[in-house]
C-alpha cells in the first residue's frame, strides 16, 4: 500500500480548503445574500447546540473506553461488544422515532399547536411500546452469542453489561420525545445543556462503579453499563421536566390530561419512521460490517481503520446537525404553505454539508499522518491509517453530500424511497464493490474503503437529484407568480 507523496497531499489540501468556502459563497450565498444570511443564522442556531451535544454523547463512549482499559482487555471487549449491540438497538429506534420531528415541525409552521400535544402524547405512547421491543432484542442478542464463536469469558461479561444497561432502555426512548419536540421548534439548547450535564454524571457513575469506590463493589465493565444507564435516566428526567415547564409550549397543552394510545395514530408515526429506522440501521450495519471484514487483514489494518473511522465520524457530527436543521427548516416552510421557501432552504442547505465536507477533506488528506499519529505511536498504523484517511478525504465529500440530502428529503416527509435508495446503495453497492475488490480482490483493505466511497457516492448522487425531482415543479409555479407561491398551492402533508 502507497501512501501518496507529501508535497500532494499539501496541494490538494490548499486547493479544497480555499476552494469550498468559494464556490459555497459564489454559487450559493452571492446572488441573494441578506436572504442567505438570514438562512443560514436559522440553521446554525438549530445546528450549533446539536453538533455539540452529539460531541458530548461521542464523549461518554470514548469515556467508557479508556477507563474500561485501565482494568483489564476483558472488561474493555465486554465494553465494545455490549456498547456496540446497545448501539445498534438504540439506532435502529431513533429512527423511528425521527419521524416526530417533520412531523411536528409541519405543524409548527402550520400553527396547528393543538395537533402538537396529540403527537406528544402518542409519541410517549410509541416510545414505551419500542423499548419493550428494544429489551427484548437486547436478549436475543444476548442469547445469540454463544454461537457466534465469540469466548465464553467475553460473553458472560458482556450479558452482564447488556443486563446493566438494558433497564435504562424505557427512559433512553421517552427521553426523545422532548428532544424531537424541542428540534422541531428549532429550540436545540435543552438537548446541550442535558448532554452537559450527563457527560460528568457518566465519568463519575463509571468511577464508582467500575472501580468500585465509596463503598461500592467494583463492577468492571457492568458499571459503566449502569452508570451510562443513570446517565440516561437523569437526562430523560431534566429534559421532561424543561419541556414541561417551559412557557413557550404553554400553547400545546403537554400536561393535559393523559390520553389512552390511538393506534391508528401511532401507525401513521410509525409508517413515516420505519423507512429511517431500517436505513439508519443499515447504515450502521454497514460500518460494523465493514470493520468485521477489516479483521482479515491483521491488527495493524484493523487499528488503522478504527482510527480513520474514528476522525471521519468527529467530522460528520457537523453535517449532521445541519441536517437535523434542514429537516427542522423544511418541515417548517412546508406546513406554513410556502414550498419555494422550503426548496431555497434544501438547496441551501445541501451546499453548506458539502462544502464543510470539502474543507474537512482537505485537513483530512492534507494532515493525514499528523492525525493519526495523535492516536498512536506505532509508525506501521500510522503509514495505514493515513492512508486510509486519504479516502476518508474523498469520503468526506460524498458523505457531506448525502445527510444534506438526506435531511431535506425527511423535512418532505419524503422517507420509503430513500430507504430503498440507501439499502441498495450500503449494501448492493459499498458491500458488493468492498467484497469483490478487498476481500476477494486484489486491493485488500484499501477495497473495502473504495467500497464505502463508491456506496455513498451514488447514494449522495441519487438522493440529490431525488431532492430536485421532488422541487422541479417549485420553479415553474415562482415563475408563473412573479416569485411567490401562495399557500394554498403548497401540500403541506406529503
Amino acid at each position: 500500500m502507497l501512501v501518496p507523496r507529501k508535497s500532494r497531499l499539501n496541494v490538494f489540501g490548499a486547493v479544497a480548503l480555499w476552494a469550498a468556502p468559494f464556490f459555497f459563497s459564489v454559487l450559493v450565498i452571492a446572488p441573494n445574500f441578506p436572504k442567505a444570511r438570514t438562512e443560514l443564522r436559522a440553521i446554525a442556531l438549530i445546528a450549533f447546540p446539536v453538533i455539540v451535544a452529539q460531541l458530548l454523547q461521542m464523549g461518554m463512549g470514548v469515556a467508557d473506553t479508556v477507563m474500561a482499559g485501565r482494568i483489564s482487555p476483558l472488561a474493555l471487549a465486554a465494553v465494545a461488544m455490549g456498547s456496540a449491540m446497545w448501539f445498534f438497538t438504540f439506532i435502529a429506534g431513533l429512527g423511528l422515532m425521527l419521524a416526530l420531528t417533520p412531523i411536528m415541525a409541519h405543524h409548527v409552521g402550520a400553527g396547528r399547536h393543538h395537533l402538537i400535544g396529540a403527537e406528544w402524547r402518542q409519541g410517549l405512547w410509541l416510545a414505551l411500546a419500542l423499548s419493550v421491543v428494544q429489551m427484548a432484542t437486547l436478549g436475543a442478542l444476548a442469547a445469540l452469542m454463544p454461537y457466534l464463536g465469540i469466548a465464553p469469558e467475553i460473553v458472560s461479561e458482556t450479558r452482564s453489561y447488556l443486563l446493566w444497561v438494558g433497564w435504562s432502555l424505557p427512559f433512553t426512548c421517552l427521553y426523545l420525545v422532548p428532544r424531537f419536540l424541542n428540534e422541531s421548534m428549532g429550540h436545540t439548547m435543552p438537548m446541550l445543556w442535558t448532554q452537559l450535564l450527563m457527560l460528568p454524571l457518566n465519568v463519575l457513575g463509571n468511577y464508582v462503579f467500575m472501580y468500585g469506590h465509596f463503598g461500592w463493589p467494583a463492577m468492571g465493565g457492568a458499571g459503566a453499563a449502569l452508570s451510562t444507564g443513570i446517565a440516561q435516566t437523569l437526562g430523560c428526567f431534566a429534559l421532561f421536566a424543561y419541556t414541561l415547564r417551559a412557557r413557550r409550549y404553554a400553547a400545546h397543552r403537554l400536561r393535559q390530561t393523559w390520553t389512552r394510545p390511538d393506534w391508528a395514530h401511532i401507525a401513521r408515526i410509525v409508517r413515516l419512521g420505519l423507512p429511517i429506522s431500517v436505513g439508519m440501521a443499515m447504515e450502521s450495519g454497514m460500518f460494523t460490517a465493514t470493520a468485521l471484514l477489516m479483521g482479515r487483514f491483521g491488527v495493524d489494518a484493523v487499528a488503522g481503520h478504527q482510527i480513520a473511522i474514528n476522525i471521519a465520524s468527529i467530522a460528520f457530527m457537523v453535517p449532521m446537525g445541519i441536517s437535523i436543521a434542514l429537516t427542522v427548516r423544511v418541515g417548517q416552510a412546508l406546513g406554513a404553505g410556502d414550498p419555494l421557501a422550503a426548496r431555497y432552504r434544501g438547496r441551501l442547505g445541501i451546499a453548506l454539508c458539502t462544502s464543510f465536507m470539502a474543507v474537512s477533506a482537505g485537513v483530512l488528506w492534507g494532515a493525514n499522518e499528523f492525525l493519526a499519529g495523535l492516536y498512536t505511536p506505532n509508525a506501521q498504523v500510522i503509514a495505514v491509517a493515513a492512508q486510509f484517511l486519504v479516502f476518508a478525504a474523498v469520503f468526506q465529500l460524498v458523505d457531506g453530500l448525502q445527510v444534506g440530502a438526506m435531511g431535506v428529503l425527511r423535512g418532505y416527509k419524503d422517507t420509503k424511497i430513500p430507504m430503498l435508495i440507501t439499502v441498495f446503495c450500503y449494501w448492493g453497492i459499498a458491500m458488493g464493490l468492498s467484497l469483490v475488490l478487498g476481500v476477494f480482490g486484489p486491493l485488500g483493505p484499501v477495497g473495502l474503503w473504495v467500497g464505502l466511497v463508491g456506496g455513498l457516492a451514488v447514494a449522495a448522487v441519487v438522493l440529490t437529484g431525488r431532492f430536485w425531482r421532488l422541487t422541479r415543479h417549485v420553479e415553474g409555479l415562482a415563475t408563473v407568480t412573479g416569485g411567490s407561491i401562495a399557500p394554498n398551492t403548497a401540500r403541506a402533508d406529503r
